[in-house]
């Protein structure tokens, strides 16, 4: 696991290996081990390793192929390159090192980007090709490892993280025009970011840039909705289930460091952990994040899962200062403001961890890829929608539970379209009436062509919809979140529910394995959830729920943060006109309510 970083000079002039340099360790929390440049002529490249296979300095990068035609830089991993060996061997091609690196280079030497689709893993890479004087960027399906790029008028720049354009000499810009999409949907979609002049390279795409800078070809090597379409029929889906997740889990053990687990307590991530336990490995751990006295802390569930598996089991708390510090650094790691709001306690599990393992598991994308969610019942079943909807006429005073004043909210937001698209946000439209965002601009051009894709695949299945669009929206913005702030940690991190084979046979799969009922996920409820503890599968399910409140009345941090809020310039452009920034303030201040709103701002103000 690694960063990368490179540009082409557009006039053909020598590259400034300074300036590459200041680019390459901008992130050196990506990769602490070891720093590599290669430049020629008006090209070049830079690497910060993180050492996970072949810890020797053998594999360091660039990466430059025995002809010299060849240079790869590559962050990422090819879980299964040990199966291409035999073959490559048979074609001629020596091997000096035991990295997936040198297995990728080869790979692509023989077979172009036509290998991509046998590869299992997660990756993003620049490949530069002499004879052809061609650059290629590639990224993995789901879009796991990030790649950034911007078109200078003097440059082509690419990178793992945004922040290396600034240290290279770029402005640092806000693009106002994503701001609304960012505050409301807490990603900015697509290519674009918050950043003017960067993009990033969408999951599943690669680009060719040729010798002067010029993109030449974007193309999108994996589509979800045609490798769904055309994967064989499962005949036993909870078996193949099981296998496949097996598989997947055992892919992600292999490395030549430790590997732990980051463990919740809940279904998703106590799968993980007793899939490794199932597969005999020893040299295991799990790391949990612990609230002691709040009503979600969920750390005594982990620990005796654990404990039943005898594990090792740590659990650490952050607040106070500690907290107020991870704020600070996981805002400059992240470069976008933090949406999600567990940014920092992530963060800090992933510095706790880095004291014992390079590497970490997570259940992340289960719910997404299984139907687990809550919200996602309303879009489950027509008759229940149609009752639903009935909400929007009942009184507020009428209405005592929280959860059904959520979902009167959301059912009242709009047309349906629009509430798929809105489905995994934490506020709603009527939260930003209610506070004067009067000009508030909702729409999302490429969240619109996503929702037009899954209605083509599965056109009369809005739950189905939503599940496939949120692989694009809402899925990118927890894959960026986890990579920032593990990576910020120098820490792996790796997701075996996002498993390309898993994805491609469970949206294959029919409507009728996707219920919700209960707690849904009824794939992996019905097959090792019937392993697990029956208080682990019968828990409520409550995600890493933060107690921010508490945090927030007693930081002096936040409090300074809290009295300069209202003259924060980010206020003055035009999303946030007409806000009553005061207003938020002063209710949360005294009565804890509208904290989603206010906290987004908080953070986006800190930014």
């Amino acid at each position: 696991m690694c960063g990368i970083a490179g540009f082409i000079n557009k006039s053909g002039q020598a590259i400034d290996a300074l300036k590459l340099t200041l680019m390459r360790d901008s992130m050196t929390h990506r990769g602490p081990d070891a720093g590599g440049l290669w430049i020629q002529n008006n090209i070049g490249f830079a690497h910060r390793r993180l050492s996970i296979i072949d810890l020797s300095p053998s594999s360091n990068q660039p990466f430059i192929s025995p002809c010299g035609n060849y240079i790869l830089v590559y962050n990422g991993e090819v879980f299964n390159y040990k199966e291409f060996k035999p073959e490559l061997i048979a074609k001629g091609y020596v091997f000096h090192t035991e990295s997936d690196t040198e297995v990728l280079l080869y790979l692509l030497m023989e077979y172009g980007t036509k290998v991509l689709n046998r590869l299992i893993g997660f990756w993003a890479f620049a490949l530069w090709n002499k004879k052809e004087e061609k650059l290629i960027l590639v990224r993995d399906r789901m879009g796991i490892k990030p790649l950034f790029y911007t078109e200078q008028s003097g440059s082509f720049e690419f990178a793992s993280e945004p922040k290396a354009f600034f240290a290279g000499g770029m402005e640092k810009r806000i693009a106002e025009e994503h701001l609304d999409e960012l505050f409301f949907y807490r990603h900015v979609s697509g290519e674009n970011t918050i950043f003017k002049q960067v993009k990033r390279i969408l999951p599943g795409h690669y680009m060719e840039v040729d010798n002067t800078g010029k993109i030449i070809h974007v193309s999108r090597w994996f589509h979800l909705g045609e490798e769904a379409k055309a994967y064989p029929s499962i005949n036993k889906p909870l078996e193949w289930f099981e296998e496949t997740f097996y598989s997947s889990v055992q892919y992600r053990m292999i490395a030549d460091v430790s590997v732990g687990t980051l463990l919740s307590g809940g279904l998703d991530s106590s799968a993980v952990l007793y899939a490794q336990h199932k597969l005999g490995y020893q040299d295991i751990s799990s790391w949990n994040i612990g609230f002691e006295g709040f009503k979600d802390d969920e750390a005594s569930i982990a620990s005796n899962f654990s404990g039943k598996l005898n594990i090792p089991f740590h659990s650490h708390e952050f607040k106070g200062k500690e907290l107020d510090s991870l704020i600070k650094e996981a805002i400059h790691i992240s470069d976008e403001p933090f949406m999600h709001m567990q940014e920092p306690f992530l963060l800090g599990l992933c510095k706790k961890a880095k004291e014992k393992v390079s590497v970490l598991q997570s259940g992340e994308a289960s719910d997404e890829l299984l139907g687990g969610y809550v919200r996602y019942k309303v879009q489950d079943n027509n008759i229940r929608y149609t009752l639903l909807r009935m909400l929007k006429f009942v009184p507020d005073k009428f209405i005592n539970d929280q959860r059904w004043k959520k979902m009167k909210k959301y059912i009242s937001s709009g047309n349906r379209d629009f509430q798929l698209i809105s489905n995994a946000n934490n506020i709603f439209k009527s939260d930003l009436d209610n506070y004067g965002f009067n000009d508030f601009n909702y729409a999302s051009t490429y969240r619109n062509e996503m929702l037009a894709e899954a209605k083509q695949f599965y056109p009369k299945n809005a739950l189905r919809q939503l599940m496939y669009l949120e692989q694009f929206t809402h899925i990118p913005s927890l894959n960026d979140r986890n990579d920032r702030v593990s990576m910020g940690a120098s820490i792996e991190n790796r997701e075996p529910f996002e498993d390309y084979r898993l994805y491609c046979g469970v949206f294959s799969l029919p409507d009728r394995y996707f219920q919700t009922k209960g707690k849904g996920k009824w794939l992996l409820m019905n097959s090792i959830g019937k392993k697990l503890p029956g208080e682990i599968t019968n828990h409520r399910k409550i995600g890493l729920s933060i107690p921010w409140f508490d945090h927030f009345q007693n930081s002096e941090y936040f409090k300074e943060n809290i009295q300069t809020i209202h003259l924060s310039p980010i206020f003055q452009t035009k999303c946030f006109e007409g806000v009553d920034i005061k207003r938020l303030s002063e209710e949360n201040l005294k009565y804890g309510h509208s904290k989603s709103i206010f906290f987004k701002m908080l953070f986006l103000h800190i930014w």
